[in-house]
């Protein structure tokens, strides 16, 4: 890979959160599944976020009601949520979190103005593409909802930032770059940036801030720029997130040596 040059390939892509998350993760995952496009396996963490994610998009759409979300969730799971679990514990919490999250469901407190919205827009020239789970209005201010399997913590306030914080910050970027297109649409910013946490169940909401605003801003091109020069891709070895988060472990040879020598 060393001398060979994808600066052109990439440069010429359209970035999602998603693209880049992946090259932070590891490098070499993200050559396979964006250089060489191998189509990945079902994990079942991913299909776990899609399923609800997909329940929660018939309710706001008015297409079922919670009742018939449980039905669906009981029927559909075994058949959605594919892949294996890390332990037969953590595939029973799953199950369970959910499950008592549509039984006791609250909707959100907003407005709906659209669900699953795509986005397509540039920052700085590079062209950005994105879903925004649920755009919500309420006394006329915007707020940006982005439904969440992962249990992420309110902000603790703390004069140094915990690493909790940080993680929140780091999704956060997500949502402020979706603010761009919605900025061009309304003609203002959201009011706050949330996050729908259902299997603790809570709202997170984080007011707008312009200055992380623009962090995220100059973070993308910055990111985009430290890909594009890559070149030797090398991986990210981690044993957790190798076997239960990359989609690509099926065509990566150091995962296939790193379970030789185990």
């Amino acid at each position: 890979m060393g001398n060979v040059n994808y600066e052109p390939v990439i440069r010429d892509m359209t970035w999602s959160y998603s693209r880049i998350k992946a090259f932070e993760d590891c490098p070499y995952r993200w050559y396979l599944k964006y250089i060489r496009r191998l189509k990945g396996k079902d994990m079942f963490f991913a299909s776990y976020g899609s399923f609800v994610h997909k329940l929660l998009e018939l309710y706001y759409k008015g297409e079922k009601t919670p009742k018939q979300l449980c039905d669906m969730y009981l029927q559909d799971f075994k058949k959605e949520v594919v892949g294996f679990a890390p332990s037969k514990t953590v595939f029973a919490n799953y199950f369970k979190n959910g499950l008592d999250y549509l039984r006791g469901f609250q909707p959100l407190p907003f407005k709906p103005l659209a669900i699953e919205k795509e986005v397509n827009f540039k920052v700085d020239g590079i062209p950005f593409v994105g879903y925004i789970d649920f755009l919500g209005e309420k006394d006329g201010d915007i707020y940006v909802v982005d439904n969440k399997s992962r249990n992420l913590k309110p902000r603790t306030e703390r004069k140094t930032p915990t690493k909790t914080d940080l993680e929140l910050d780091n999704y956060l970027r997500q949502l402020y770059l979706y603010s761009v297109p919605i900025e061009e649409e309304y003609g203002k910013c959201p009011k706050s940036l949330c996050f729908n946490c259902f299997r603790t169940p809570i709202l997170i909401e984080e007011p707008f801030k312009e200055d992380a605003y623009a962090e995220s801003k100059a973070w993308l091109k910055e990111r985009v720029d430290t890909i594009a020069a890559e070149t030797d891709f090398k991986p990210d070895m981690d044993f957790f997130k190798c076997k239960h988060l990359c989609e690509m472990h099926d065509f990566c040879e150091y995962y296939e040596m790193s379970q030789k020598k185990r």
